[in-house]
Parts: C-alpha cells; sequence; structure tokens
C-alpha cells in the first residue's frame, strides 16, 4: 500500500507539474511571426516593409524611412492540423494491443496585430506595437490516447512595443523599444489512476491549470543603408522572466475535486534578426532573413504548490502534493526565410516567401503540446491599393511539419508502446489594413 501511495505521489506530481510547464509552451516552439499580412506573405522576412508601420515588429529602425504618419491593423486566422499514429494501445485507454491514428480536434486561432508610427521631428520617429509574439492552442478529444500527455494546450500572448527611432548620419539608423508581454494559458490533461491501484475504482484524474503573467523586456535594432537599393539590418529582443505567483490548478476524479494555487518561473527567450533587403528596381525587391533564437532559456521548471493540495483515494487515504520539477532541454535553433515583392500596377502588388523553421525540441521530451518536427511554410499574398493612402493585404500560408516519435507518458505498452506525430500541416489565412494619416 505504500508503494502504490509513493506512485500515485510521484504520478500526481508530474502531472501537475507538466500542466504547468505547458506554460513554457510560449518559451518554446510556440514563436509566433505572423505579426502582419505583409510580412506573413513574405514568409515574415519583412524587415524592410516599404509605407508599413508593422515593420516595428520585424525592424523598428525601418520606420525612419516613414515620411508621415501611418497606421496599420489586421488578422491572422491559424488553424494547426495532425495526425498521431499510436503503436500498441495498452489497457489504461482500453487497448488490446492495436494501433490507432488519432487527429486534433478543429482548434482555430486569431492573432490580431495594430501598429503606428510618425515621424516626430527632423531624425526622429516614433511609434507604437500590438502584436503576438508567442502563442498556441491545440486540443484533442478528451478520451484520446495521449489524454495522460495533454487535452488542450492554449497560450495567448501579447506584446505592447513603444519604440524610439532615429537617424545616425544618412546611412544608419538605429531604434530602441519596451516589450510590455503579456501572457496567459490554460492547460488540460489526465491522470491514470487505474494504472496505480488496480481493482480499485479509481479512473482517470483531470487536471486543469489557469494562470496569466506580465513583465517587461527591451529590444534595439541597428540598420545600415549601402546605397538606395541595398540594406542591412540587426534586430535584438531580450529574454523575459515570467513569474506566474497567482496560477489556479483544479484536480477531479469521479465527482469530486480540489483545487489549489500553483506558481512557477519561466524565462522567454533572447533573440537576435538579420536581414538583407535589395530592390532590383522600382517594382521588385527581396529579402533573405535568419532568425536565431535561444531557446535554451527553458531548461525546466519548478512548480509550487500554496497550499500543498491533498486528493483523497479510496483505500489509499490522502496523498499530498509537494514541490514538483520537470526537465525540458529545449535547444537553441534558426529559422531561415526570403521573401518577395512585385508590383504588377500601381493598384496591385504581389508577393511571396518561403520559410524553413528549425524544431528546437529535443527527441527525449518530445510532446504532443507542440506536434511538429522542422517547419516549412510557403506563402502567397497580394496587396491592392484601392485609393491613395489606402491599401489592403491578403496573404494564404500552408506550414508542413515534418515527423516525430514520441513515447508513453505512463510506461510503455501501459497507454500505448510509442506513437509517431505526422501529416502535420496548418493553414493561415491573413488579413491587413494600412492608412497613411498624413
Amino acid at each position: 500500500m505504500v508503494n502504490v501511495r509513493r506512485k500515485l505521489l510521484a504520478l500526481l506530481s508530474a502531472a501537475a507539474l507538466t500542466a504547468c510547464a505547458s506554460s513554457a509552451a510560449f518559451a518554446e516552439g510556440f514563436g509566433v511571426y505572423e505579426w502582419s499580412a505583409a510580412g506573413t506573405a513574405m514568409g515574415e522576412a519583412y524587415m524592410f516593409g516599404e509605407e508599413d508601420p508593422s515593420v516595428l515588429a520585424y525592424n523598428p529602425a525601418q520606420i525612419t524611412k516613414l515620411d508621415g504618419t501611418y497606421f496599420s491593423i489586421g488578422a491572422s486566422l491559424v488553424n494547426p492540423d495532425t495526425k498521431v499514429l499510436f503503436r500498441q494501445l495498452g489497457p489504461l485507454v482500453g487497448g488490446h494491443g492495436q494501433n490507432e491514428v488519432w487527429e486534433n480536434e478543429y482548434d482555430p486561432a486569431v492573432i490580431p496585430y495594430m501598429y503606428y508610427a510618425t515621424k516626430a521631428g527632423k531624425n526622429s520617429w516614433w511609434g507604437i506595437a500590438m502584436f503576438s509574439r508567442f502563442g498556441n492552442q491545440i486540443e484533442y478529444d478528451d478520451l484520446w490516447p495521449g489524454r495522460y500527455d495533454t487535452i488542450f494546450s492554449g497560450i495567448k500572448g501579447f506584446t505592447v512595443q513603444p519604440t524610439y527611432a532615429f537617424k545616425i548620419g544618412d546611412k544608419l539608423s538605429a531604434a530602441v523599444g519596451l516589450d510590455i508581454n503579456y501572457v496567459k494559458l490554460r492547460m488540460r490533461k489526465s491522470l491514470p489512476g487505474a494504472a496505480l491501484a488496480p481493482g480499485m475504482g479509481i479512473g482517470d484524474i483531470g487536471t486543469d491549470l489557469e494562470g496569466d503573467t506580465v513583465n517587461v523586456g527591451w529590444l534595439a535594432s541597428l540598420m545600415y543603408d549601402f546605397n538606395e537599393k541595398t540594406s542591412l539590418a540587426v534586430t535584438y529582443r531580450s529574454r523575459i522572466k515570467h513569474t506566474m505567483d497567482d496560477a489556479d490548478i483544479a484536480f477531479g476524479m469521479g465527482g469530486m475535486g480540489i483545487s489549489t494555487g500553483a506558481s512557477g518561473t519561466v524565462t522567454l527567450p533572447d533573440s537576435v534578426s538579420i536581414g538583407l533587403g535589395h530592390k532590383f528596381n522600382d517594382r521588385t525587391r527581396v529579402e533573405l532573413n535568419a532568425v536565431w533564437t535561444n531557446w535554451e532559456t527553458y531548461r525546466d521548471l519548478d512548480i509550487y504548490f500554496n497550499p500543498v493540495p491533498t486528493i483523497s483515494i479510496p483505500s489509499i487515504g490522502s496523498v499530498s502534493l509537494p514541490y514538483s520539477k520537470n526537465e525540458k532541454n529545449w535547444e537553441a535553433c534558426w529559422r531561415y526565410g526570403i521573401g518577395i515583392e512585385h508590383k504588377l500596377s500601381k493598384q496591385w502588388s504581389i508577393l511571396a516567401g518561403y520559410v524553413f523553421d528549425e524544431s528546437p525540441i529535443p527527441d527525449s521530451t518530445m510532446d504532443f503540446t507542440v506536434p511538429t518536427g522542422d517547419r516549412h511554410r510557403g506563402s502567397l499574398g497580394f496587396k491592392y491599393r484601392f485609393k491613395e493612402n489606402h491599401e489592403i493585404v491578403f496573404a494564404y500560408t500552408g506550414i508542413w511539419a515534418d515527423s516525430r516519435e514520441t513515447q508513453s507518458r505512463v510506461s510503455p505498452g501501459a497507454d500505448y508502446q510509442s506513437s509517431e506525430i505526422f501529416d502535420g500541416f496548418t493553414q493561415v489565412i491573413s488579413l491587413g489594413y494600412t492608412i497613411k494619416l498624413k
């Protein structure tokens, strides 16, 4: 009986931590890059966007090329789809050694943005940006075989970025700003109570974590114009340490439930973006872009409960959930992109882009909250200037993810022997509007 209690304690502690640790998804492969419709159309290689205040997100020094006041607003609709092959389903999930393929539920998310930038003086500009840098939303059936890993992973991040830019001579521009970063999360999963006390009538134990946090980072960018056609830019965004002091986690089993407070700390990664832009002529331009993101800032997550909760298990008694620890060990990675913009006429432009995005998740910690390997993104979009100083942008993006292998979250053969995440495909539809106010 003592051994059963210890097993239950360990599993509940690890599961509670994993529910919280999934909040770190916003510090992992959950980077959001749909910062504007035009940027998305060019594969996010948009550090030198022309007459567009959304460059505040990519390369804020570029606003020094704005002559006047600009406003932009828009959003992207993102819907991920992935399949999972479970091999040799076990008794915990009602299996008898068979293989099954499951798919995530329809779970679209909307990513909004808004930008304002204006020239403030002869050599100074300022602007404010509101967009998402981190986020994720994926949902599975409550009874799917991977429910002991995750059922719902929802992370909503938003940045408010006040920025000041200035010229340093004719060729060099610079910008500095604050990243006021807000993150809200909700994570749900189940615990396999039946695996710990067979025959005692213990079913799955549900966990539901909710919390939010806000903190401030900073950014800086430099841009050098070799000539009127070719420019180079570098943007650095600092890491941001988030501490959730007032999160809530609930445990439910057979109509009974307890809840308590939870806290944990995670550090969002710093990043460096490097871009090279070239204009072949007045109609066609191209950008090359590389982004290094330091996902190594997320190594593990310690979770504390306040007060320490206890859960009552029939025939076992009360079990307390103490301090917990979970290792993730994500890795720094690179993202490479190319974007092209060509003006078809005074009213119409066509944009296209391609991105290769490395996955920062090692095989040892691969899970269903980030069901993706390395990603390939292809984008196509159009700009339509329907009247002077007014512009609408539409873009479509397809994201293909490489397959990944995962292992059982309980023990091999109890829920399943192994699994393969495959056919990952995400569709993104973006729409934006930009106006020159004066």
